[in-house]
């Protein structure tokens, strides 16, 4: 519905109605003008083509975040190529915060569904268990295969999104995941549910594949500072209310199947709400949108946007294909992007494998389904503790930019005054290094493994369940800190390949989640709750190291990568 009503506002666009005046005054003059002018000056390959996304952000950096990005050098030289120009109503930097943060509200309840969805179903193991008549290892299966499958689709929807941009993928696969999910509500077998569940966690990936974009798309990275951490709660907040919605709701008259149909009709309410109003934020899907009102009011098929100029000389289907590989070349030749993948594996290998793990653990109390969700409510807070510290760590950041800023305007000042103008118009402003990012991880991090070890060695039945329940909220915070680092340091790192690289981290961390629900319950039986739990602390002292690493060497490993910015660029 947006994306429809952002195409009609583009035939009352200033630049739409140039154009066709345009054309309207040189076809009286010389009827055969305006389509000469056109196709004839098609760019070579090699030929930089601007990129509204670079411009956009370029634009935005010194100073005024949300200035409307200027009139480009080449618009300039070409009338026919269809950018953003200075006060651009439709420019995404125009409009205004209370906009921006509802499409954020509405990108983190998908993240906040996704996440309840993938735990909810294992809170309710034991009437399901028994009414498919499986054991509850054959029904970890559900929740181990729609994490593969939330793992394994990432990589694919990125590319997706540059075709009509992520507007219709949101939708799109929502809608599926509403099918699939009620699917799963009416099938009898496990087998028809392991295999509904698993096309569940397909459909439900692209938020974890386009959010970051979107993100980008409407924030300067300045304004992502306060704006990731609320789509970084969400993200968490889901597979933590999923344990307590599951756990009620499977003990209760309604049964194991209500689980799904919540999912289903939470998914099938979200999704009217996006479609109402959910608005287009990808900058180049916008631009086709107005170059195709341009060439409709004008009759001039020479207006193109920058990418439908690329895709004359680069087929869609080439950089599909490109960006799709990418996601798995970047672990190999990226050790950034490896290490964080490891890193953030561990992080969520716990965190999903604590829904086996917790009925081992508080078994001596006898707790019910419902009231062993509850043991997730401390998780939550200390989730809620981070988010809290948003102002602070925005303040840190913005004191580092300030910085950057008047450096970048003394320079700027200082070769105008030589007369160097032109060089000086070449300088661009320089925002803090991605390492930078990874200030909250270094403290926060070692959370992580503290709440292991303080679990591991307080859950005895004479000491009593609270001192266990308790260091769930330390762990919370831990995982939170780790989660916005590694995002944040990875889209600074990475720019232009941040896509790829966030893909590259759900693929590992998926895939390798779904295995962890099916190897915890073993791995508990055999070592024990204290040895079982320490291991993985120790695991997660490890790679706790991570953030340090970068933060200290960060500048000189980027400076050896192929796809990453390096040092000399910011």
């Amino acid at each position: 519905m947006q994306s429809y009503l952002a195409y009609r506002r583009f035939a009352t666009h200033p630049d739409v109605l140039k154009a066709r005046d345009r054309e309207q005054g040189s076809s009286s003059t010389s009827p055969s003008s305006s389509l000469d002018a056109g196709p004839t000056r098609v760019p070579s390959r090699d030929e930089e083509i601007a990129d509204p996304e670079e411009d956009l952000e370029r634009q935005s950096i010194p100073g005024a975040p949300r200035e409307p990005v200027e009139t480009s050098a080449q618009e300039k030289e070409d009338p026919y190529l269809v950018a953003w120009t200075h006060g651009d109503p439709e420019n995404l930097h125009s409009w205004s915060d209370t906009r921006r943060w509802l499409v954020t509200f509405l990108v983190g309840q998908i993240a906040l569904i996704g996440g309840a969805a993938a735990s909810i179903d294992q809170s309710a193991a034991d009437s399901a268990s028994a009414a498919l008549g499986v054991s509850q290892e054959v029904l970890s299966l559900e929740t181990a295969m729609f994490l593969i499958g939330f793992g394994i689709a990432s990589p694919f929807f990125a590319p997706l999104s540059e075709l009509g941009g992520r507007n219709p993928v949101y939708i799109v696969t929502l809608l599926i995941f509403v099918l699939f999910e009620g699917g799963a509500a009416l099938s009898n077998t496990i087998e028809a549910r392991v295999i509904l569940r698993f096309f569940a966690g397909v459909a439900g990936s692209p938020v974890l594949s386009n959010a970051g974009g979107t993100l980008s798309d409407m924030w300067s990275p300045l304004e992502r500072t306060f704006s990731f951490p609320f789509f970084a709660f969400c993200g968490f907040l889901g597979p933590v209310l999923g344990p307590i919605i599951g756990g009620f709701v499977g003990q209760s008259r309604l049964g194991y199947k209500w689980c799904d149909w919540i999912t289903a009709i939470w998914g099938l309410a979200l999704l009217v709400v996006m479609a109402l109003w959910l608005p287009e934020t990808y900058a180049p899907a916008l631009l086709k949108m107005k170059a195709a009102a341009a060439r409709k009011a004008s009759g001039n098929p020479a207006y193109l946007s920058p990418t439908e100029r690329h895709r004359l000389n680069v087929s869609f289907v080439t950089d599909f294909w490109t960006t799709m590989a990418r996601p798995f070349v970047l672990p190999v030749l990226e050790p950034i992007v490896l290490l964080f993948s490891l890193y953030m594996t561990v992080v969520y290998a716990v965190l999903f494998g604590n829904f086996e793990a917790y009925p081992f653990i508080f078994a001596p109390y006898n707790f019910n389904a419902g009231q062993l969700g509850l043991t997730f409510i401390p998780i939550s807070v200390g989730l809620l503790f981070i988010l809290a510290l948003t102002p602070f760590t925005y303040r840190h950041y913005k004191k580092l930019w300030d910085a950057n800023l008047e450096e970048f305007e003394a320079e700027k000042a200082k070769l105008e005054k030589t007369g160097e103008g032109e060089r000086a118009e070449k300088i661009k402003f320089r925002p803090p290094p991605p390492e930078t990012r990874l200030g909250l991880a270094i403290w926060g991090t070692w959370l992580f493994p503290i709440s292991l070890f303080w679990f591991a060695w307080t859950c005895y039945k004479p000491v009593g369940p609270w001192p266990a329940i308790i260091s769930g909220a330390l762990f919370g915070a831990g995982i939170l800190t780790c989660f916005i680092s590694s995002y944040q340091y990875i889209i600074d790192a990475y720019e232009s390949y941040a896509a790829s690289a966030l893909s590259s981290l759900t693929l590992i961390r998926y895939v390798a989640c779904g295995g962890a629900v099916m190897w915890t319950a073993p791995m508990f039986e055999k070592l024990g709750n204290h040895w079982a739990l320490s291991l993985l602390g120790f695991l997660s002292i490890l790679f706790s190291l991570v953030p340090w690493i970068f933060y200290v060497w960060g500048p000189k490993i980027r400076s050896w990568s192929r796809y990453a910015k390096h040092t000399s660029d910011h």
